[in-house]
């Protein structure tokens, strides 16, 4: 007999004394449960199972520094500029970011508050040695203990304590683990897919909608969707802008994930959804295997997530996918120095594969890339959006 997880003996509880449960319900306890679940337990289980942008390659963090200068001086340059990423996880990126404002943009490093915010905050995790490099920087650049210094590691409740940012909130591949109600359209009817039990299996069931809010999603978008469509509503992102509406004062907030505007999301070539699992490196679409081992994720409906943000007083001031954002910070310049750090052949290699990977369109180049501002008078033109309005 297979032995189950705490958390799946959580939800055969849950569903056994309550009936049917949302899907919501359902991957906020695989992935939250303090019984085990995916983010919620301490282990290196996360960098077990994928990679991110930031775990790739520090020229990310590098060239988002570079962005993150500019919204300074936008902002008059203030004495103290805070930078909040939430969902940091092992601190890739925000090592990454403080050490490039270190060693590329003393002055603004002066200013730069950086305060990592995570579920479960992991130790902070430092780039490998292959990748640590540089171009035409000062050979007493900043130690690791000092970068590590100048990081703030909060529980992710601890956000709803900061208030009146001036800065910029930051998020990567965040969003995309936020809890969704999943749907199908059926007798032309909108109707919700529940988790049950079945001769003992989890499975699913159809049923009616647990909350007006799904239509009412729906319809907003204007979308016509054909009998047997499936896909996912976000509930969660009223909630999650609004709070980071009522945290920042005046700045921005970068969001980088992947997804795509709701007519793109919701069209015949995600018929089926867009939920995926991952299970160490390997990828599939079945959400009650690996309970509690398996990461669950969902492509971010960008159109409701600006429309939300404008509604909190946020305005949209870029959208781009993520090989054109990193292009227009500079990506080529640091891609062309490799040939000038007197790295060997292999180490050049590996550099320029890492980096690559970035902007490949089949690994993280599709990522999508949104910046909103508030409190700013002028519409800014940020550096990373040149050329591509909203």
């Amino acid at each position: 007999m297979r032995l189950r997880s705490a958390v799946e003996q959580e939800i055969r509880t849950l569903i056994r004394r309550n009936g049917p449960i949302t899907f919501a319900q359902f991957m906020q306890n695989c992935l939250y449960s303090p019984r085990g679940g995916f983010y919620a337990a301490r282990s290196d289980r996360i960098n077990a199972h994928f990679g991110t942008s930031p775990t790739g390659h520090p020229v990310f963090g590098a060239l988002i520094a570079g962005q993150l200068v500019q919204m300074w001086h936008l902002l008059g340059s203030p004495a103290v500029f805070h930078v909040i990423e939430v969902g940091s996880g092992d601190g890739a990126l925000a090592y990454s970011i403080v050490d490039a404002c270190s060693r590329l943009y003393p002055r603004f490093a002066k200013s730069i508050k950086y305060i990592a915010t995570d579920y479960e905050p992991r130790g902070l995790q430092t780039p490998d040695e292959t990748f640590n490099w540089y171009p035409g920087i000062a050979e007493d650049s900043p130690s690791r203990q000092v970068i590590v210094s100048n990081i703030q590691r909060v529980k992710g409740e601890g956000l709803r304590a900061i208030r009146n940012v001036v800065g910029c909130i930051l998020s990567n591949e965040l969003i995309d683990n936020f809890p969704v109600h999943r749907f199908i359209i059926q007798g032309g009817k909108i109707q919700e897919i529940f988790v049950t039990l079945e001769e003992g299996n989890l499975t699913e069931t159809i049923g009616a909608l647990s909350s007006p809010r799904i239509e009412e999603r729906l319809s907003s978008l204007g979308l016509q969707l054909p009998e047997g469509f499936r896909g996912e509503v976000n509930l969660a992102l009223e909630d999650w802008t609004e709070q980071l509406a009522s945290v920042l004062d005046r700045g921005f907030i970068l969001t980088i994930d992947y997804g795509q505007l709701a007519p793109d999301l919701y069209s015949p070539n995600n018929s089926r959804g867009t939920m995926v699992c991952h299970h160490r490196h390997s990828v599939n679409d079945d959400p009650f295997q690996h309970i509690g081992k398996q990461d669950i994720t969902c492509q971010v409906e960008f159109t409701s997530l600006m429309g939300i943000g404008h509604q909190q007083g946020l305005t949209t001031v870029g959208y781009t996918k993520q090989n054109k954002f990193l292009e227009f910070l500079g990506f080529s310049s640091f891609l062309d120095m490799l040939q000038t750090l007197g790295l060997s052949a292999a180490r050049t290699d590996l550099n320029r594969i890492a980096m690559m990977t970035l902007v490949d369109a089949e690994e993280y180049g599709d990522f999508k890339v949104l910046a909103q501002a508030k409190g700013i008078e002028l519409e800014p033109d940020l550096q990373g959006f040149r050329g591509h309005p909203t």
